[in-house]
């Protein structure tokens, strides 16, 4: 049971299993992942246990949740396991789990070199309360190093205070050959798929939970003004959540047409999607990064999203693979959107697949390990 390295993290993840499975072909035995839980009440997707090619755990739970809410995870015995492997090195993903605290409180009796990979950045509307800063910040001076995914991360760690030359970013990966791969092939019966569905000629694309704080009554009244003057424009909604039927209502009563309400689509079934889009969008008010963005650059897609997402500043490039506007304004978001539309949006979109080829599961790996050996 003994692990030279453990990462200890919330829930199996799909996403994160390409990059656990990089660190595993490099360290073999000396590591392992623990996690709090296997999911929590907001995620319906599958858990690929046949892809997982590292060692891992997942702990004995309470999981206290409000619907909609964060999830927080208590595990009784994260100590126990701990002493049981008895890691050099152990990297926490985040710090407002009970867990966190647990295994920080080990790192200090024991002497143990502590990692906080952390994806917050300053933007985020789970944070701002004074008590929860201070904890933060306190939390982050007791910690050795830092991973982060990228600048906006980077920058807020720093305003926490964390020093600068201690802090390295593992850029956030999806797997880009599989959603490249399985998007091209898709496109094949692009036609066929979108007539199937009753699709009109142009799709905007949106991947995600369908709430609030994704800036779903935004992106509704951006379409609304798209949709006068752009009569073959569709708008495809992939996801679910407890905004659905106020958001179908919304359409039904500002008589808002070419709206199609997809439900939850498990990872697999998300390429025929984004091969039948045209340009994706991320509307979102409060976002750590938005991994969705990397999938569909990978699909070759055209990309819209507000500033705040972590990943806006790293992953696009205005005038380039699409556009970034001011979160919540609506004039903004319909003006990226039309720009995007009436784009050379075959030239955006080779240029977001050549962005994200620096944002791999092997790079985010590499930088694990360079952490691990600094």
């Amino acid at each position: 049971m003994k692990a030279k390295v453990i990462i200890l993290t919330e829930t199996i993840s799909p996403y994160r299993i390409p990059v656990f499975n990089e660190i595993a072909k490099r360290l073999t035995d000396q590591f392992m992942v623990l996690f709090m839980g296997k999911s929590e009440k907001r995620r319906q997707w599958r858990i690929y246990k046949e892809n997982i090619k590292f060692r891992y755990e997942v702990l004995p739970n309470i999981l206290c949740q409000r619907k909609g809410a964060t999830p927080y995870f208590f595990n009784p015995t994260v100590i126990y396991k701990l002493l049981k492997c008895s890691p050099e090195i152990i990297i926490i993903s985040g710090y407002s789990q009970p867990s966190s605290f647990l295994a920080l409180l080990y790192a200090k009796l024991f002497a143990k070199r502590l990692i906080l990979w952390s994806e917050s950045n300053k933007n985020d509307q789970r944070y701002n309360h004074p008590l929860k800063e201070a904890y933060k910040r306190w939390f982050v001076r007791n910690c050795a190093e830092y991973i982060v995914p990228g600048r906006a991360s980077f920058e807020y760690l720093i305003l926490l205070g964390a020093e600068e030359s201690k802090i390295f970013i593992a850029v956030n990966a999806v797997d880009n050959d599989f959603f490249t791969y399985a998007c091209d092939k898709n496109r094949e019966s692009r036609e066929e798929f979108k007539q199937r569905k009753g699709y009109p000629k142009e799709i905007i694309l949106y991947v995600g939970r369908l709430i609030d704080k994704k800036g779903i009554l935004d992106l509704l009244k951006a379409f609304q003004l798209l949709s006068c003057n752009r009569h073959k424009l569709g708008l495809v909604l992939i996801g679910s959540g407890e905004g659905e039927e106020r958001y179908r209502k919304f359409c039904k009563e500002q008589n808002i047409k070419n709206v199609f309400f997809e439900g939850f689509v498990h990872q697999e079934g998300l390429p025929a999607y984004y091969a039948a889009g045209d340009v994706f969008v991320l509307p979102t008010h409060s976002e750590t990064w938005g991994l969705v963005l990397n999938e569909a650059m990978a699909s070759r897609l055209p990309v819209v999203c507000s500033d705040v997402a972590g990943a806006a500043c790293d992953l696009i490039k205005n005038a380039e693979n699409g556009y970034t506007y001011e979160k919540g304004n609506i004039a903004e978001l319909t003006e990226a959107l039309s720009k995007t539309l009436n784009s050379n949006k075959e030239s955006f979109g080779a240029n977001s697949y050549k962005i994200i080829q620096d944002f791999s599961p092997e790079k985010c790996a590499l930088s694990f390990l360079r952490a691990i050996k600094e």
